[in-house]
């Protein structure tokens, strides 16, 4: 009589036991099949979100001639789903065409073309590049000798020269209506070079361009120099430089540890009440977001 029973008892729990096994089972289906799709646990997901960079909104200002698109490039990690890049977009493409796009419209200008530059001012502009790149300004203890703070103010005019130095102040003087459109398309390029391998041609690893951050926002020569510089000029600089110590903190290449609240806080004042910066909204948006990644 008892193992009669017992036996509805037994169907019960075995039902049970098997409604459970077919749960377990589901999820473990539904995980793997997650995991697939995206090349990524869930966990390993959650920790990339959490890197995502803000991204950079390249302004259209147009280069005379040749309108250049408003496209939005991630900084470092996939972009969130708000400032996804479509699939349709070649951003490799995107970043060569507007380099050639920017360089060949300065060919065409007679105080450049008079100068015979070799390779033309792409050419050129990459040996300077290759130039400061190599001998980088001092960036610690630059207070410690008053010889280093004078060098460091003269930097651009000991490593380029006097007639370069001149080039750079002429194309900064003549081609300000360009400046946002020109400092985006050279951030975009060296951004994208782990991507784009090869295809950008601006070799600027970030290695080596972190001093000139360093550079502009923490020393008395940098700041000496860009005060010197028109106000668009100089809060370009500012932004991109404290883009670039973002993308150093996410790649742990701070290695000096300059803080990046005192410059952010003091740019986006400045932000605030410039008037000469078409897309000064989208700079005080990138700058607010990357303060909120970091819980500042």
């Amino acid at each position: 009589m008892e193992g009669k029973q017992n036996t509805p008892v037994r169907k019960i729990v075995a039902a049970v036991l098997v409604l459970v096994l077919l749960v377990i089972a589901g999820v473990g289906i539904g995980w793997y099949l997650s995991r697939e799709r995206s090349g990524l646990p869930p966990e390993e997901k959650g920790q990339r979100a959490e890197e995502v960079t803000p991204p950079v909104t390249v302004p259209d200002v147009a280069i005379p001639g040749v309108p250049a698109p408003t496209i939005t490039v991630p900084d470092a990690a996939p972009p969130s789903a708000a400032g996804r890049i479509p699939a349709a977009v070649d951003v490799c493409a995107e970043t060569r065409e507007r380099l050639r796009v920017l360089f060949s419209y300065l060919d065409r200008q007679e105080y450049i073309a008079a100068r015979r530059l070799e390779g033309g001012s792409f050419g050129h502009f990459q040996s300077l590049l290759a130039r400061l790149l190599k001998r980088p300004p001092f960036v610690m203890r630059e207070t410690d000798d008053l010889l280093r703070v004078l060098q460091n103010r003269a930097h651009f005019f000991r490593v380029l020269g006097k007639e370069n130095t001149l080039l750079i102040r002429e194309i900064l003087r003549k081609e300000g209506h360009l400046m946002e459109s020109a400092f985006a398309t050279l951030y975009q390029a060296m951004s994208m070079q782990e991507q784009c391998t090869g295809e950008t041609a601006l070799q600027a690893p970030l290695k080596d361009v972190y001093p000139y951050a360093v550079y502009f926002l923490n020393t008395l020569g940098g700041s000496s120099y860009l005060n010197r510089r028109d106000s668009r000029v100089r809060m370009l600089t500012q932004y991109y430089s404290i883009l670039i110590l973002d993308r150093a903190n996410q790649q742990r290449l701070n290695h000096l540890g300059l803080d990046i609240r005192p410059p952010l806080d003091a740019l986006l004042g400045d932000l605030q009440s410039a008037a000469n910066l078409n897309r000064k909204k989208e700079y005080i948006a990138t700058l607010r977001k990357i303060r909120e990644k970091r819980g500042i």
